[in-house]
């Protein structure tokens, strides 16, 4: 009799630990192999500013970047090339941007973020420590 109730007490905590598990899968969704996947290298903290494609912003190059893509909103960055090299995608914020541009004052730990008009340019304003992470390929 008491053996059957250590084998009942064996076999409910191997079922509560495999529900624990599975729990933490399905509320994170992520499992471990996602998580190897996404490997990501912090930066530092950043300030970000904001340019689009007027002359005002652009200095006359309109919305052509360095890498001789069409900048995008949600997509392009610039930065100072000496601490991020041109292509490498960056996160934000939890959103991914490529590191297509370089502008005149961005040096050092400052990113530049292109949006379609100079309106969304004043929104967004300027942002000071704000953590930066690099994708790794």
């Amino acid at each position: 009799m008491k053996i059957l109730k250590i084998a009942a007490k064996k076999k409910f905590l191997l079922l509560a630990m495999i529900a624990v598990a599975l729990a933490g899968t399905f509320f994170t969704g992520s499992s471990s192999t996602e998580a190897k996947a996404k490997k990501v290298q912090y930066l530092g903290k950043y300030k970000l500013t904001a340019y689009c494609g007027c002359r005002r912003c652009s200095g006359g190059y309109g919305n052509r970047t360095a890498t001789g893509r069409k900048a995008k909103q949600g997509r392009t960055i610039a930065v100072d090339k000496r601490k991020i090299k041109l292509g490498s995608k960056v996160k934000i914020n939890g959103k991914t941007y490529v590191a297509e541009d370089v502008g005149g004052g961005v040096k050092g730990k400052h990113i530049d973020v292109y949006f379609k008009s100079h309106k969304k340019v004043k929104q967004f304003g300027r942002k000071n420590n704000v953590k930066v992470y690099k994708i790794k390929k």
